[in-house]
């Protein structure tokens, strides 16, 4: 049901057109930097994979191994995908200065979506083919990952990405697509250990939700939410839900009827500008308890909502307090004056898991799609990764929970879904 009301939510991508005009290459020596952005895209309708006779696996050559980054420089989606980018040249500068891998230099050759899905689909193309790249960082966002699925299969170029809609992985029919993989947990996980830490740290029993019924992100974690409660055994239930559109901007209402129904919880999976309004105007009609939040509560979202922030809780991929992740935060300001956030992390991960792959079998990226899917017990600073063989999703990856007091995030503990 969940795939397919997203798939009713935005129809019409464009697929076909490969062309190749109108893409931005750029080999990505200096970091790009901004800080978190609100924005993510929605999900379009799937498409079908094309007809089209499978290739042989591509490899390097020469002195250096390329890299492929599929990402939003210059659209709505820019900060994300600008931040991914810095995360994984950050990572390839710390190995190509330590010698690089095999004897040779890493080289990242960055492609602009510009957040849309027909210059994805040219990018991606000219990444598998003309670029030749040995592995590809995916995107973060479910639009531009719905529309390379498909063709993916024609390549033999794995995907690492961050899309966290499992219908990026997996078709209509539940098969998983050979060459994509998720680096972070999927909507499902996440609203899992959200509905998890309600249960288990603040033993609510009464739950309102409110979230965008026309947004494929809120959906998901929703989805995620409740499938965690109807299974869990607990008696704890949401009491209330009320939904909302990207055109609301008032939710006192919305939020005078949860408390009216006995919510002794909030959920809020939903965009920080959105966060931000509900925040306030949840304490503006006298609601002070918990509010549970998604990744989009991270910095900078508590002074940017001011007092309104404390007794929020979040998820995120990384906590500040881990020393090596402080370490490379402090490192990063000081020599480009921006913030490295999750995503930036995300990125750095999975660099230094193809490092690590490419010098145990070699640039071939056949060799190093089918040990990806193998991959088990990296210990990265987004947590220990292992993917699932099965759906291509990492397997008890655990997220650092937060909670906001006096406007500083404090980490609490880790979670994951299982």
């Amino acid at each position: 049901m969940k795939k397919l009301w997203k798939t009713l939510l935005v129809l019409g991508v464009a697929f076909s057109l490969v062309a190749c005009s109108g893409n931005k290459t750029e080999t990505s020596e200096k970091k790009e930097t901004e800080t978190e952005t609100t924005e993510k895209t929605e999900t379009p309708e799937k498409t079908e994979t094309p007809e089209a006779p499978d290739t042989n696996g591509t490899a390097s050559s020469g002195d250096t191994i390329k890299i492929g980054a599929l990402q939003d420089i210059t659209g709505k989606t820019a900060t994300l995908g600008k931040m991914i980018q810095a995360g994984a040249q950050y990572a390839i500068d710390e190995i190509n200065a330590a010698g690089g891998v095999n004897g040779k230099k890493l080289e990242l050759i960055t492609r602009d979506t510009t957040g849309d899905v027909t210059e994805a689909i040219n990018a991606f193309t000219l990444l598998a083919t003309q670029d030749g790249v040995s592995a590809i960082i995916g995107p973060p966002v479910a639009n531009i990952g719905l529309a390379i699925a498909p063709l993916s299969e024609q390549y033999n170029v794995p995907i690492l990405g961050f899309a966290i809609d499992t219908a990026v992985l997996q078709n209509k029919d539940g098969v998983t697509y050979k060459n994509m993989f998720l680096f972070q947990p999927s909507d499902d996980q996440q609203g899992a250990i959200m509905a998890k830490y309600a249960i288990n740290e603040l033993n609510s029993k009464k739950i309102g939700a409110i979230y965008r019924s026309d947004n494929a992100y809120s959906l998901g974690l929703v989805d995620g939410f409740k499938s965690y409660l109807s299974e869990s055994g607990s008696d704890a239930k949401i009491v209330q839900e009320v939904q909302f559109t990207a055109t609301d901007t008032d939710f006192s209402t919305m939020l005078m009827k949860l408390m009216n129904a006995g919510a002794d919880v909030i959920y809020a999976p939903n965009y920080t500008q959105e966060l931000i309004t509900i925040a306030q105007q949840a304490r503006a009609v006298g609601y002070t308890g918990p509010i549970i939040m998604g990744l989009d509560a991270a910095p900078p979202f508590a002074s940017l909502a001011g007092a309104a922030s404390n007794n929020v809780i979040y998820i995120n991929n990384i906590t500040e307090s881990e020393p090596k992740v402080a370490e490379i935060m402090e490192k990063y300001k000081a020599e480009t004056g921006a913030d490295a956030t999750n995503k930036f992390f995300l990125g750095y991960d999975v660099v230094n898991i193809l490092a690590d792959t490419i010098t145990e079998v070699g640039e071939d990226s056949v060799a190093i799609r089918d040990a990806v899917e193998k991959l088990t017990g990296y210990e990265g600073l987004t947590g220990i990764i292992s993917i699932n063989p099965e759906n291509h999703q990492p397997q008890g990856l655990e997220m650092y929970i937060h909670e906001i007091k006096d406007g500083q995030s404090v980490m609490i503990k880790q979670y994951s879904a299982e």
